[in-house]
């Protein structure tokens, strides 16, 4: 019976996401309308807030997850358990809101999770000339409030667990920037080199997106139970190639996904002339006609539906998907080879497996 029970333990899974992401929102905004109550009145602070608050409480709060499955893992409490895990991940969520309004805005994208951009907000309420400015400032303040929610995470920890945890927050963002200004000047990477430009585009959402949206999280909640190097250094080579992975998905749904479950407009990474693998694979595997249509849909922003949906089928037809897809199912089956050699105990390890699902098996 005892055998039993273990086997009943291990195959409960460790956490359900359609819960975790509702609570990881609610927690984010909270702090968001806490911090919103302290601010002295102004005839212009709801209308800024308003921009700031449409990007909070909202998304899959995968970031946030991951730092809870990187505390459970590393031998913390189990995920949704730890109020400082939880309190930081509300922390990351807030920055990725930040993230997510300066690239917004320098993507140019129209919509975000189904709403207008706050570039797209300000330029209606405002004008046109305001739109930067105000997605600057609104990513700004968000970013400020990240460093706040931080501070208030690590209140109970000890000083040096605290200053381990804050550096590597820092760490995070500062990266994200660096990454940031690298995919603007991949855009400007020339298609004739398909497999040079591949190069490039992998150690860019290496990056930017596998070691932000993965890996990071993961060893932010490591890093409040202190494990050992070794340890840490595993965890990350899980962390990067599940990160690679998930941004190669991003951009396979960006290419083939549903507006409506998205809540991105299909197609627009190819309006945007934006280099992901997916298109470098293409690209290497059409010729003519084809991969000349391919280079001038790149970037077009006035590409019609019709055109689109050439794209879109020359880029099917070609195999790119087939062998993006098995590109993505290589890296997946990296970051498990790898997740083995940390030798967890079985209820940690099959948390970490079924997040390594989550990131990938997915279609928005």
């Amino acid at each position: 019976m005892e055998t039993d029970r273990n086997v009943s333990n291990a195959a409960k899974p460790a956490f359900n996401q359609a819960l975790f992401a509702p609570v990881m929102n609610h927690k984010a905004l909270d702090f968001f309308n806490t911090f919103a109550a302290t601010l002295a009145p102004h005839p212009e602070l709801d209308r800024f807030l308003s921009f700031a608050r449409s990007y909070v409480g909202s998304g899959k709060a995968l970031r946030a997850l991951g730092v809870s499955i990187g505390n459970f893992i590393a031998g913390g409490e189990d995920v949704g358990h730890s109020e400082t895990a939880m309190n930081l991940g509300a922390a990351l969520e807030l920055y990725q809101s930040s993230a997510l309004v300066h690239d917004d805005f320098i993507d140019n994208a129209p919509t975000r999770r189904g709403i207008p951009s706050v570039h797209v907000q300000a330029a209606r309420e405002i004008d046109e000339d305001a739109a930067g400015p105000v997605a600057i400032l609104v990513g700004d303040l968000l970013l400020s409030l990240n460093h706040l929610a931080t501070e208030h995470s690590l209140k109970d920890l000890d000083a040096k667990t605290a200053h381990r945890i804050s550096s590597y927050m820092a760490q995070i963002t500062a990266e994200v920037a660096w990454g940031q200004y690298l995919d603007v000047l991949t855009e400007k990477h020339p298609l004739s080199d398909p497999e040079a430009l591949r190069r490039y585009v992998y150690d860019v959402i290496a990056l930017k997106s596998g070691h932000y949206s993965v890996m990071r999280p993961m060893v932010l909640g490591a890093l409040l139970q202190d494990p050992n190097p070794h340890f840490i250094e595993t965890l990350e080579k899980v962390g990067r190639a599940w990160g690679v992975a998930f941004q190669m998905r991003d951009d396979e749904i960006g290419v083939f996904g549903n507006e409506s479950v998205t809540g991105k407009p299909t197609g627009s990474d190819i309006r945007e002339g934006k280099r992901t693998i997916l298109i470098t694979m293409a690209l290497s595997r059409t010729t003519g006609a084809d991969r000349q249509f391919l280079e001038d849909a790149l970037g077009n922003k006035s590409l019609s539906d019709e055109n689109l949906t050439q794209v879109v089928e020359i880029i099917e037809s070609s195999g790119a998907r087939l062998e993006h897809e098995k590109a993505i199912a290589n890296l997946a089956e990296e970051g498990r080879i790898h997740m083995r050699e940390l030798k967890l105990d079985e209820k940690r390890e099959a948390a970490l497996a079924q997040f390594g699902k989550v990131l990938l098996n997915r279609d928005f």
